[in-house]
């Protein structure tokens, strides 16, 4: 069905004589956080407004070269390959004008940002002033109202990470080549936002693992066997992970910040799984 309010235009051969939008590309960086659940980066635009990382594409750039030249100077990330989300097109989204967005997904460890999201005041901004930092990270359910749709953007990630963790072990490699299972498990709670019943996560984990053979000894406790995942388990990086807004995934669902997990969550006590 064609909307009322889209003007047809007459048929041509040539591009110019038809309105073109401009193309963006905007990144969520997202970053599983010991104890304090999962966050998203944040950059202080010109005017002073928070948002995520993006940028206008310029003439014969690649979306994939606009993401990394984006990340490198507006959010000092260096070689990332994030994964295209989605495309955001509602002509109104952009109060500059019309603007289409590819939306992309990064995820890495809160180490690799340089922000410190442990401190209370400023959000996690660190060692540097709140009144003039340009980076933060902020809790993905505390992000307030951000431009150009930036917030669906945040909110359509989430739900994506948590649909890609429910049905693979670690799927962007943060936890290295080999791991205990509790390792991985606490990670796993990190991204729903709650915790995870240890017979079920086993369950369901082991059979897209395969041992190592070694173990992993920790503090007081046993050792603990690692494994590594399964190849057919990896996200590519160059693959694309389309999510469409308003659309739940099955088994995916709206998590609480994990408050209840925080006394048991940490970066690395408990490995005996």
């Amino acid at each position: 069905m064609i909307r009322s309010d889209v003007k047809s235009m007459p048929e041509s051969t040539s591009l110019t004589q038809f309105p073109r939008p401009s193309v963006a590309v905007d990144t969520a960086v997202l970053c599983p956080v010991p104890v304090s659940g999962l966050h998203v980066l944040l950059i202080r635009s010109e005017d002073g407004r928070w948002q995520l990382p993006g940028s206008i594409l310029r003439p014969q750039e690649r979306l994939a070269e606009a993401v990394a030249r984006c990340l490198r100077e507006k959010a000092r990330l260096i070689d990332r390959s994030p994964v295209q989300l989605h495309v955001f097109d509602q002509p109104d989204r952009d109060d500059r004008g019309w603007v289409i967005s590819v939306a992309h997904l990064d995820v890495l460890a809160a180490a690799d940002v340089g922000l410190d999201p442990e401190v209370e005041d400023g959000a996690g901004i660190g060692a540097e002033d709140f009144a003039t930092a340009w980076r933060t990270m902020v809790p993905v359910d505390a992000v307030a109202e951000l431009s150009a749709e930036h917030q669906e953007i945040v909110r359509v990630a989430v739900h994506r990470l948590r649909s890609l963790h429910e049905r693979s072990p670690d799927p962007f490699g943060l936890l290295g080549s080999e791991f205990s299972l509790r390792r991985l498990r606490t990670l796993h709670e990190i991204v729903a936002g709650t915790e995870l019943q240890a017979d079920t996560f086993r369950r369901t984990m082991l059979p897209l693992l395969e041992a190592t053979g070694r173990a992993l000894t920790q503090g007081r406790g046993r050792p603990a066997q690692t494994f590594r995942r399964r190849a057919e388990f990896t996200l590519q990086q160059d693959t694309p992970i389309v999510a469409v807004p308003g659309t739940v995934w099955a088994g995916v669902h709206d998590h609480p910040h994990p408050g209840a997990m925080r006394e048991k969550v940490d970066s690395g006590v408990g490995d005996g799984d």
